[in-house]
This record gives structure tokens, C-alpha cells and sequence, in this order.
């Protein structure tokens, strides 16, 4: 990243491949950079999970394909990407995401139903997991909440919310458990419960049900998981497919997109960390995965279908998106990361 522009990294799962790109940070539009074949990668599959360290040094990126394994690359100079390694694993991960020191990644298998903590080497690559967290059914994200006490995972198969309180622990074969278990929260049956978007300021986790449109605003705390609020994406003719949820740095706007029509539903969030729907957009062809910018000025959404991603620019007053341009990137774009 630089001043001019801000670095995002595209997995596209089905051509394997991993793109660099700049967008403006004065004017939006998308810039391609570079993109790359994800190293030792035989045939590609699933999705492309990816994440950066919290100090912004290194991007994760999981082959869902054949094999399966996490590769690591640094982040050089205006987010130039070198490959550092692969880790071989057993699982197929759906998402991944490292603990505040960096040295633990976080990873939940949907079709494996668990969630797992794998310690980070001093190489920057993966070690063998240290905790191995078994029958969460279709675990689809595990999650550290921003004051990086609490850890949420979604059990979409059970419409569970499971919870856990980090430990402080050391990333070697003989640590502790970094995770002791606090609670399950049971959502409505044949919700789905998906993706997670943390309040910034507020201990809220909203939380994206892919079956029936519902996004679940719950609160967390040392001694347990609430229910405070339930709204739901409005009423459509196809079956919802619910993906992604992200919430403005201002904690102003909350954006879901939802693959079966298409579309980007904003909510406003209002200062007690309710929400209410706002306006629906159209996107990008089948939009999995979708980010915003740090600075909280754009969206970036990307379409599984269309093989391309479209910036917007966020209405600082209402919320509302502006179409500024689209990019052609690889086959099956599904995960945007912001550097």
C-alpha cells in the first residue's frame, strides 16, 4: 500500500490463482497489479480462503484444491507478494484468520466440522495444529473479536454460535489450549449462520444466516452469548444464499451480499448497534466475497459467476454505493483481502 493506493489481494479459486490489485485511494478505480498460480497447487477446487497478519507482513492463502495446504507469502513494497512456503494439511478449510501476536492461525472446516489452531513457525509458515476443536457441524468461520478476548465460530449445519475465550499462550507443539470454551448460542432452525462482522467499539457480532436471510446481532461477554436483535434481508423469490457481512470502520453502515440475486443490502446501524435494512444494490454476477477499505471510503465486491470485482465508492452521509469500475480478474473470484 501506498499513499496513492490501496492494496487488495483477490483469491480466485476455480483458475488457482492469486491477483494483486491497486485501487485509487483518490478516485476508486481498480488497477491490476500482478497475479500468480498458488504455488505446488495440482488442480484447483472449493474457495481461496485468505488473511493477512495483524502486522500486515504476511498474506495466508489455502488451496481448497488439490492438495490441500496453506501457503504463506511476505508482503514487500507496495504489497508486492513473495512466496515464502507451503504448509500441508489435512482439512479443508473454509476460513482462516491469525490471532492478535500472529502466532496462531485460526481455521474452521465446513466440511470437516471443526475448528482448529495451527501455530505459527518462525518462518512465517504453518506448523502441525495444536488444538483440534471437533463436532462443530459445517463450521464455516472462527473468528477473534476486536478487543481479542472472545472467538466465535458459525455451526451452520446446527444453527449454533459457539464461543470461546483466548488464552495467552505461546505458539510451540507443547502449549496450552489457546481456547477454553464459554458457550452455544442456538439460533432459529434452518438459519445458516454463516460469516461474522464484529461492532468495532461495541461487543456485537453480527451474524449472516445463509438460508433465510437473517442477520443476528449478538452480544458477547466473559460470561456468555445474547441475542439482542434479529433483522432479516428483505423477501425474495429464489432461495437465499447469503455470503459475506462487513461493517464500516465508523461502525456506521453494515453491508451483506447475497449470491442468488446478485445484490449488496446495506443496513444502517444505529448508535445502540441495531440495525435497520436500508437499500438493496446490484452487483457483481453471484458476489461471495466483498471488502471495505481501512479508511471506510470504498467497497471492493467480487463475482464468483462474472469473474470479475467492481468498486464503489460509500456515500459518506447515506451509505448508498456509486458504481466506479470493474476489473476482469481470474476464474471464480470469492475472497477479497485489504491490506
Amino acid at each position: 500500500m501506498s499513499d496513492k493506493n490501496q492494496t487488495l489481494y483477490v483469491g480466485c479459486a476455480l483458475s488457482g490463482e492469486l491477483y494483486t490489485i491497486n485501487l485509487s485511494v483518490a478516485t476508486g478505480e481498480l488497477e491490476y497489479c500482478t497475479h500468480e498460480q498458488l504455488p505446488g497447487l495440482q488442480k484447483p477446487g472449493g474457495a481461496m480462503p485468505l488473511t493477512i497478519s495483524r502486522d500486515r507482513n504476511t498474506l495466508y492463502a489455502v488451496s481448497r484444491g488439490t492438495p490441500f495446504f496453506i501457503a504463506a507469502y511476505n508482503i514487500g513494497a507496495q504489497g508486492r507478494l513473495q512466496h515464502i512456503g507451503n504448509t500441508p494439511i489435512e482439512t479443508n478449510l473454509a476460513y482462516i484468520q491469525t490471532s492478535v501476536d500472529d502466532r496462531y492461525l485460526l481455521s474452521a472446516s465446513f466440511i470437516d466440522h471443526h475448528a482448529a489452531t495451527f501455530p505459527v513457525r518462525e518462518n512465517r509458515c504453518i506448523g502441525e495444529p495444536v488444538q483440534h476443536i471437533r463436532d462443530i457441524p459445517n463450521a464455516h468461520m472462527l473468528s477473534m473479536s476486536p478487543d481479542n478476548t472472545t472467538v466465535l465460530a458459525t455451526g451452520l449445519g446446527k444453527d449454533v454460535i459457539y464461543q470461546w475465550k483466548w488464552l495467552s499462550s505461546t505458539a510451540n507443539d507443547k502449549a496450552p489450549l489457546p481456547l477454553e470454551s464459554i458457550d452455544q448460542l442456538q439460533l432459529l432452525e434452518g438459519t445458516g449462520p454463516r460469516h461474522i462482522a464484529y461492532h468495532p467499539t461495541q461487543p456485537i457480532a453480527y451474524i449472516i444466516g445463509e438460508k433465510n436471510g437473517a442477520i443476528n446481532a449478538v452480544h458477547y461477554n466473559a460470561s456468555g452469548l445474547t441475542l439482542v436483535q434479529t433483522a432479516y434481508l428483505p423477501d425474495q423469490e429464489d432461495n437465499f444464499q447469503a455470503a459475506d457481512i462487513h461493517i464500516t470502520p465508523d461502525a456506521r453502515f453494515l453491508y451483506a451480499s447475497e449470491k442468488a440475486t446478485s445484490a449488496l443490502h446495506l443496513f444502517k446501524v444505529e448508535p445502540n448497534g441495531n440495525i435497520r435494512f436500508e437499500k438493496l444494490f446490484s452487483t457483481e454476477n453471484r458476489p461471495r466475497g466483498f471488502a471495505i477499505t481501512p479508511d471506510g471510503n470504498y467497497l471492493v465486491a467480487a463475482g464468483q459467476f462474472s469473474h470479475h470485482i467492481s468498486s464503489y465508492r460509500i456515500d459518506a452521509e447515506t451509505g448508498y454505493l456509486q458504481f466506479i469500475n470493474r476489473l476482469a480478474v481470474g476464474q471464480s473470484p470469492d475472497w477479497i483481502e485489504m491490506l
